[in-house]
C-alpha cells in the first residue's frame, strides 16, 4: 500500500467515515498493513468478530507486533460488553491473556494498561481487582504520569 493511501485510509478511520472503506480495504488483504487498517476498521464499527478474527491470524502471523495482541484483545473486550454468562467466561481470559502479552512486548503500551484495569476493575474480587489495579497503575507511575493519575482516579471510583 502506498504511503497516502495509509494516510487517507487512517484519516477516515480516525474521522469514523466507514462509508467503502472495507470494500476498498479488502483488494489489500495480501498486504499486512491492509489486514490490519480493516481491523481498525471493524473495531471502529464495532464489528468485533470480524475484528477479532483480523487480529487473531495477525498476531499468529506476526507474533511480536504488541499492537496485534492489543487489537485482538480489545475485540474481545468490545465483545463482553452485554454478553451472556457463558461467553463472558470464554472471551474474558483470552482478552485479559492478550492484553498482558502486549505488555511483555511493550511495557509501556498505554491502551493494554487501560485494556488490563478494566478487566480487573470489572473482574469479581478473587481474580485481582483493586490489588492489581494498583499495580497496574504503578506501572504507568514510572513513565506516563497523567494517565497513572487517570488510572488512580479510576481505581478511586470503581472501588471507593
Amino acid at each position: 500500500m502506498e504511503k497516502d493511501l495509509i494516510l487517507e485510509i487512517e484519516n477516515k478511520l480516525k474521522e469514523e467515515k466507514f462509508d467503502g472503506l472495507e470494500d476498498q480495504l479488502n483488494a489489500y488483504q495480501g498486504e499486512q498493513k491492509g489486514r490490519e487498517l480493516l481491523g481498525l476498521c471493524y473495531l471502529g464499527q464495532w464489528k468485533n468478530e470480524e475484528a477479532e478474527a483480523v487480529f487473531e491470524a495477525l498476531r499468529k502471523d506476526y507474533p511480536t507486533e504488541a499492537d496485534y495482541h492489543y487489537y485482538y484483545g480489545a475485540s474481545l473486550g468490545q465483545q463482553a460488553k452485554g454478553a451472556n454468562i457463558l461467553k463472558l467466561m470464554s472471551i474474558a481470559p483470552k482478552s485479559k491473556e492478550a492484553f498482558e502479552k502486549t505488555l511483555e512486548l511493550d511495557p509501556q503500551h498505554v491502551p493494554a494498561h487501560w485494556g488490563l484495569l478494566r478487566y480487573y476493575g470489572n473482574a469479581p474480587a478473587m481474580f485481582g481487582g483493586e490489588p492489581k489495579c494498583k499495580e497496574l497503575a504503578e506501572s504507568l507511575s514510572k513513565f506516563n504520569e497523567k494517565e497513572a493519575q487517570d488510572a488512580f482516579n479510576f481505581i478511586d471510583q470503581k472501588f471507593n
